[in-house]
């Protein structure tokens, strides 16, 4: 397998792992309902600015057209935008006693 071959399956595993700890994040917030979880959409979010930035990677390594690349980083940006601004509209939960 030549070097540019086992770029890409690098990138295709590293997406594997993205998809993966994403559902167990999910699957381990809704179970358990813990405090702490991060709610589900944010989990997605923050799996798709990834899977973004490694989609355009992925079609970067293997000459894919220009535009395509941009999708991918477009897709990227736009989920990370979405996630904080979830973030910053949600209301802080902190204990109190952290804050003091």
């Amino acid at each position: 397998m030549n070097e540019g071959a086992m770029l890409l399956r690098l990138v295709e595993f590293a997406m594997a792992v993205l998809v993966v700890e994403a559902l167990v994040l999910v699957w381990l917030g809704r179970g358990r309902g813990a405090s702490h979880a991060l709610p589900a959409r944010s989990v997605m979010l923050i799996a798709l600015s990834g899977l973004g930035l490694l989609a355009a990677l992925r079609l970067a390594l293997a000459d894919a057209p220009a535009g395509y690349v941009v999708a991918g980083l477009s897709v990227g940006g736009v989920a990370h935008a979405a996630d904080l601004a979830t973030r910053l509209r949600r209301p802080d939960t902190g204990d109190a006693a952290q804050k003091r």
